[in-house]
């Protein structure tokens, strides 16, 4: 369902679907699996999965009623974070490529919402607003080495 590779070219994520979707950690110079995580059975797939840049974490977003969010840390082999990102389908994650920088993005056809897991504010997420006549539905989703992000729709 999805695939991302670290900054280092060392680690690769993927993400599946199914009854008991899993996401999976390889070594993309061997092909052999360091770590995998198993979502619960409502969870149904792993809609978009990434590495941090600073290669400790990976984000995943999965197909649950509720576009369910989770920050995995490879170190620990452990969740460190679960939260709902609303009824709307969500398509991709991305995090920033900023250095430091732990804030990350996911994606649907309407909608783009901010994550920032390390808030002290505690408001973790933001949703993107969109002028009114914009009427795209959006594709994709990155960042740049600054923190900038961007998306790419049907209008361009």
């Amino acid at each position: 369902m999805c695939l991302d590779i670290s900054k280092d070219r060392t680690k690769a994520v993927t993400g599946q679907e199914g009854k008991y979707p899993s996401v999976h950690v390889w070594d993309a110079i061997t092909g052999k699996k360091i770590k995998a995580f198993q979502l619960d059975k409502d969870s149904r797939g792993v809609m978009g999965a990434s590495i941090s840049p600073c290669g400790r974490y990976v984000g995943v977003v999965d197909d649950h009623d509720k576009h369910r969010v989770f920050i995995y840390n490879l170190e620990r082999e452990c969740k460190v974070l679960e939260l709902e990102s609303g009824a709307s389908e969500m398509k991709n994650l991305a995090w920033s490529k900023r250095p430091d920088d732990l804030r990350l993005a996911i994606q649907g056809e309407k909608q783009i919402q901010f994550w920032c897991p390390a808030d002290v504010t505690k408001k973790l997420k933001n949703v993107g607003i969109f002028d009114k006549a914009a009427s795209t539905q959006l594709h994709c989703v990155q960042f740049d080495e600054e923190g900038w992000c961007y998306t790419g729709g049907d209008n361009g």
